[in-house]
Formats: structure tokens, sequence, C-alpha cells
């Protein structure tokens, strides 16, 4: 076992990085968590992970001298780690992760074009790392970088991904008739409910979403149609051990 708890790396606004988080907590696990910034954290992860060509990516966990990548893998890596069956089947499991992880395709290129069209949500994105006076400045800084993770993701889109995922977790909730998608509280139900930060954000995050970031990841209209999976939503991050 390691001597240290595992070291999660993500990027907090990130709806991936908050599935591995929200698993991570809902087993128990204890774990250090450590903010990644785009282009700038890259030579650091490579070298924590030992990686040195091909594309990197987060979530990322690093526990003792294994690395668990993504957060399906981190999921997995969690259930097995509190030993039991808490987060549900993962063989059930993977098809409502597949629609998740579609989904969340279609909605990170969204926001990325959003961002790229927004001088304000390009400030945005480098204020955790630039103080005011530098940031129209150097905004070409962060707009290489969203230029350059929307060239790294753009072979998942695939349109309609998004509203498809949101009906599937609408019907597949009427067939359950409660508020589990297989019958109790699992992985399939945080996949799903995070998919729901692509049309409104609630995630409280550190540091938090911008007005210009928020917009982007907003959709008022799929808000509107599908206020009854918010309201759901809602009402599993009252669970225990739910940071998101």
């Amino acid at each position: 076992m390691p001597s240290h708890p595992p070291l999660l790396i993500g990027e907090a606004f990130s709806p991936w990085t908050q599935k591995a988080r929200w698993a991570l907590e809902a087993c128990g696990v204890d774990f250090a968590y450590r903010e990644y910034t785009p282009t700038l954290s890259e030579p650091w992860l490579r070298w924590r992970m030992r990686q040195w060509s091909g594309t990197v990516s987060v979530p990322a966990l690093l526990a003792g001298s294994e690395v668990v990548r993504g957060s399906w893998d981190i999921a997995r890596f969690a259930a097995a780690s509190a030993g039991d069956h808490r987060l549900g089947d993962f063989d059930a499991i993977a098809p409502w992760n597949e629609l998740s992880e579609a989904a969340l395709a279609e909605a990170r290129s969204r926001v990325l074009r959003c961002v790229l069209a927004d001088p304000q949500a390009l400030d945005e994105a480098s204020a955790s790392v630039l103080p005011p006076p530098l940031r129209q400045p150097l905004r070409f800084i962060a707009r290489d970088a969203a230029r350059r993770l929307d060239r790294k993701y753009r072979h998942l889109l695939v349109p309609g991904s998004l509203r498809i995922a949101l009906e599937r977790t609408r019907a597949g909730l009427h067939a359950s008739g409660c508020d589990h998608l297989l019958g109790r509280f699992g992985y399939a139900d945080i996949a799903m409910a995070v998919v729901l930060e692509a049309i409104l954000p609630a995630a409280r995050i550190e540091p938090p979403l911008g007005p210009a970031t928020r917009r982007c990841w907003s959709d008022p209209v799929l808000a509107s149609e599908f206020d009854d999976l918010l309201r759901w939503r809602d009402r599993l991050l009252l669970r225990p051990r739910t940071t998101p």
C-alpha cells in the first residue's frame, strides 16, 4: 500500500474530474487533489506519469507507482478500494458511461468554441495564473490552449449526443421508478448527473467559474426543457460525501 494517499490531478470545472472525485468520495477513498493548468502543467504531469510522448489528459490518479487514467478507471479503482459494490455493477453501468462520455464530448466542443469567441471568457481562463494587468496582453496564450484542446478532442464530437443522453436519463429514471438509474445509487447516477453541468453548472469549485465561462457552459433552452433532471441532480447532491 502507498504511504501517502493517492493524488488526483484534474481541473475543478471539468465534468470528468467531477465524476472521478465524486466516485472517490462515495467510496470513502482518502485522496489529495492538485489542480491542472493546460499547457503550463503538462511538463510536470508528464514527469509524474513518466510519459514523455503522446497525449496526456486529466483526471489522472497517482496511487503509489500506479497511474490510473480517466474518470471511468478511477471510479473502478475507487470501487475496488472500497471492496464492495457501492458504485454498482460496472458491466451494467458501462452503457450509461458511454452516453455520459459522448454527451460531454459534444459539450466540451461547444464550450471551447464559445470561449474562443469571447475575450472575457479567455481572460477568465487565465485568471488563476495571470494577474489582471497581464490577461489581455497575454490573451493569445489562453486562445492557443483552447485551440489545442479543440483540435485534440474534436474527433470525439457527435452532434446530438447531449440531447440523447438527457432523454435517455429521463426515460431511465422513469423506468426505475426512483432517483437511481439502476435501482440504487451508483456510478451510473454520477455519470449522468454530471452531464447536467453542460446545461446549468452547479458544482462548487475553486476557482469558481467566471460569468463569461458560466455562460459558455450553460444552455438555457435545454435547462428549461430538462428542469426535472436538474431537480434530480440537486437531490443527488444532497447525499453525504458529495463535493460537487
